[in-house]
């Protein structure tokens, strides 16, 4: 059944019947279910195999319950351990509890109170379980959408541990590395992810209206205002604006942003009565704005108030032990949104990535992906990639005949290259150069002959 708990329940009972028939009623509901006669081998089982939830009789031959959930304790104070029995005797149950025994159910058994009871001892198993789950699938998402390296793991780990905060937050780096991205992955770590998170890139707001598209208008505020009108920060309210291209914004909206930042509301134009909004504000530059500040081009205030963490994201061409798996994404996306399987990288492709400079960052190289896939099929040869990529500015503009020449070196390049990041670990350089290992040995013999 698709609604059974990921649970791994041992029973033990010495009753054949009784165990057969509630071990059923168990499967209906737990993933797995592990059966014991009696104590000592239900003893045996728990420390070989480690259940999440332990059932089990008291009365039984060779080792009771009690002796059993004893020994358990022993080893182990975490599995819950639910004792079945008919005899309620105050010895029995005081026993128990010292054992710490979480709960007893009366024999004959009801069976939906003893799943009741089961599911709800399980409660924090399965809790736990679920929050370590969505943990591992945010680190990886934040792997695949940012990068594995070093460096995106510092970026990584200050996302994550400033995302359920208020703090403003001023991600600089060069166009293209992604700050969009990256802002909007902290919006989705934090508790106001189910708000609204508004991208404005101020360098592209036309000079005369950014004012009102910001911050809104009343009626009569300006010609053509026939109307009010909320502004961006209005209708972020609640969530997150992201001000990428903050160094763009005039004086004027300058103050009228630090405005927001430290008193929680504006006026928008034309207005007499402000505007309260709870946002959090997220801002990017492509520039260092500490400079900006002392070249006077932006107010010191705003800046302090902007930063309480600023998050720099490197070049791409300074990671690029993130390329590989970056592009291999990229093809993903690219492939399932035309319907068409995914292409596989070559060696030379491989290689071509690597030592390109990016100047537009991961901007380029998804872009780079989507073209490379457009009439790729099984594969994309070094060749597919050199037809689109350009050649870095000094090199032949040719690139037939700069691949003709430098074909095995290339691949030569790339085997040693992914044996040095590897530490010499073959089965792992060849998963990193996407073959097959009969193919990578045939590689080695070749090219470190």
């Amino acid at each position: 059944m698709d609604n059974k708990l990921p649970l791994t329940v041992l029973y033990v009972e010495d009753e054949p019947k009784l165990n057969e028939r509630i071990c059923i009623v168990l499967r209906m509901h737990f993933t797995s279910v592990i059966t014991a006669e009696n104590g000592r081998e239900g003893l045996e089982i728990c420390l070989r195999e480690q259940p999440d939830i332990v059932v089990s009789d008291i009365k039984m031959p060779i080792m009771d319950g009690l002796e059993m959930t004893a020994r358990i304790r022993q080893n182990t104070s975490d599995v819950p351990i639910i004792l079945t029995t008919a005899f309620t005797e105050t010895e029995y149950l005081l026993r128990a509890i010292e054992l710490g025994v979480c709960a007893y159910v009366r024999k004959p058994l009801d069976c939906r109170q003893l799943i009741e009871t089961i599911t709800r001892a399980a409660g924090p198993i399965l809790q736990k379980r679920e929050l370590e789950t969505i943990r591992r699938g945010e680190q990886s998402s934040l792997e695949l959408l940012i990068g594995a390296s070093p460096a995106m793991q510092k970026v990584i780990h200050q996302a994550r541990r400033i995302a359920n905060t208020d703090y403003s937050i001023l991600i600089q780096g060069e166009t293209g590395v992604g700050k969009s991205r990256l802002a909007s992955i902290i919006h989705g770590l934090s508790n106001r992810k189910n708000r609204r998170f508004i991208p404005v890139t101020l360098g592209t707001l036309s000079e005369t209206l950014v004012e009102s598209q910001l911050f809104g208008h009343v009626r009569g505020a300006f010609t053509g205002a026939v109307s009010a009108a909320k502004g961006l920060f209005e209708e972020a309210d609640g969530g997150t604006i992201f001000l990428d291209d903050v160094d763009c914004a005039s004086p004027t909206i300058q103050a009228k942003i630090l405005q927001v930042v430290e008193q929680k509301q504006f006026y928008p134009v034309g207005a007499t009565k402000p505007v309260a909004v709870d946002i959090r504000i997220i801002t990017a530059s492509n520039r260092d704005l500490y400079s900006e500040v002392n070249a006077g081009n932006f107010r010191e205030d705003l800046y302090y108030r902007l930063n309480d963490l600023v998050i720099t994201l490197p070049p791409l061409r300074e990671r690029r032990e993130d390329i590989p798996e970056m592009a291999r994404t990229f093809l993903n996306d690219i492939s399932n949104e035309r319907g068409r399987s995914v292409p596989r990288l070559t060696p030379e492709a491989l290689f071509i990535l690597h030592n390109h400079p990016w100047p537009g960052n991961v901007r380029e190289l998804r872009s780079v992906m989507k073209r490379g896939a457009l009439f790729a099929e099984e594969y994309i040869s070094g060749n597919d990639l050199a037809s689109v990529i350009g050649t870095p500015q000094g090199q032949s503009q040719n690139p037939q005949t700069a691949n003709r020449l430098t074909l095995d070196e290339i691949k030569r390049q790339a085997v040693n290259q992914a044996l040095e990041a590897t530490g010499g670990k073959k089965m792992e350089a060849a998963r990193l150069l996407d073959v097959d290992y009969g193919s990578f040995k045939r590689m080695l013999e070749k090219y470190q002959s």
